[in-house]
């Protein structure tokens, strides 16, 4: 008998079978190394940004509850504690964003200090920058000018509670004096209640390797793109498991003594944006909706969210994948092309720092 032919339609599938199962089980995530204890039985406290100098293979932490900045090294090894809670030079008051120089010198957003502290690549203190018009709760330096956001991490939301205005800037741009030269924004969430506004106006940053800042919001699935010029560029929707919700005032109370406090009903997208080696924008991502999730729930007692980390090329604005880590996600920063570290606090509530392979 002579050797029967496999249809060409079934080789097809099989093959396809076979990459798809390979894929699959690529994709899974490795643990390099994980720990919630490091040093002399120390521990993070509401860390806000994780940065890479990928040059030295170094890991920087701001640990904004602990008012200091740590560094480790690419295996997990604490090499330096930066600072203390105070004023002065090197010390800290919820320090709250990171930007790492080409040649190793760190800039950290001091916000609570109102100010900008530098340190060279020794870790040494050699300047502060006050903030005089704007809070900075993360930077971006790029040539002569310092991109900024007002709220992000443990900062908090940006209120301008006597504002007539129904926009607010989403990027204020700095001189290196300090000083407001610009700012970068849209007119397309017009909003006249302050909180409301503060929520659509919070936003994540991250520089292209060609000089494009992508400006994901953190409540809307929407992605803006700007030049260094600050005009806008375009836009970027990205599909999501679910639609998110519009932020809804929940309650809003004035005190005697005339303070104001308000809360709201909202879903969550994005809590970062990083570039990684390749040019590619890392996005940390909600996987659930957080008004679903906690519907008819005492929403002290929810489960951490589910928390995932897409990748979308900044040229064709397409996803490339999407990169399955631990729910309750913080914070995350981009190793090199295979390694994410990211911090996230586990069911008993304990802040665990982490580096995967995927």
């Amino acid at each position: 008998m002579g050797k029967q032919k496999v249809p060409l339609i079934i080789l097809i599938l099989t093959i396809l079978a076979v990459l798809s199962a390979f894929y699959m089980y690529a994709a899974q995530p490795k643990t390099i190394w994980s720990f919630a204890s490091f040093g002399e039985d120390d521990y993070l406290y509401n860390p806000s940004d994780i940065e890479v100098d990928q040059s030295r293979s170094l890991i920087y932490i701001a640990d904004s509850g602990n008012d200091r900045v740590l560094v480790f090294d690419f295996d997990g090894k604490l090499q330096k504690i930066i600072g203390r809670k105070g004023q002065g030079p090197a010390e800290f008051s919820n320090p709250t964003g990171l930007d790492v120089f080409d040649d190793g010198t760190l800039a950290v957003a001091d916000n609570d200090n109102n100010r900008i502290q530098l340190f060279d690549k020794s870790w040494e203190f050699v300047k502060s920058i006050n903030t005089k018009e704007v809070r900075v709760a993360d930077l971006v330096f790029k040539d002569d000018k310092i991109y900024t956001i007002s709220s992000y991490g443990m900062a908090g939301y940006s209120l301008a509670l006597r504002s007539e205005k129904e926009t607010q800037p989403l990027v204020n741009v700095l001189d290196l004096e300090g000083d407001l030269v610009q700012t970068m924004g849209v007119d397309d969430y017009p909003e006249s209640q302050p909180f409301l506004r503060a929520i659509k106006h919070r936003v994540c940053l991250a520089l292209s390797e060609d000089n494009r800042f992508f400006v994901p919001h953190f409540s809307m699935n929407v992605i803006h793109v700007f030049g260094l010029d600050g005009e806008k560029i375009g836009h970027v929707d990205r599909p999501l498991p679910f639609k998110p919700q519009d932020p809804k005032i929940l309650q809003q109370k004035q005190s005697k003594d005339g303070a104001i406090s308000m809360s709201a009903t909202m879903d969550m997208v994005t809590k970062e944006a990083k570039i990684g080696p390749g040019g590619n924008l890392y996005l940390l991502t909600f996987a659930e909706s957080y008004m679903e999730r906690s519907k008819g729930k005492d929403v002290m007692t929810l489960p951490p969210p589910p928390m995932r980390v897409d990748v979308i090329d900044t040229k064709t604005y397409k996803l490339v994948r999407s990169i399955d880590i631990d729910a309750g996600a913080t914070s995350f920063a981009v190793m090199d092309k295979n390694r994410l570290v990211y911090i996230y606090v586990d069911d008993a509530g304990e802040v665990v720092f982490k580096c995967i392979e995927y």
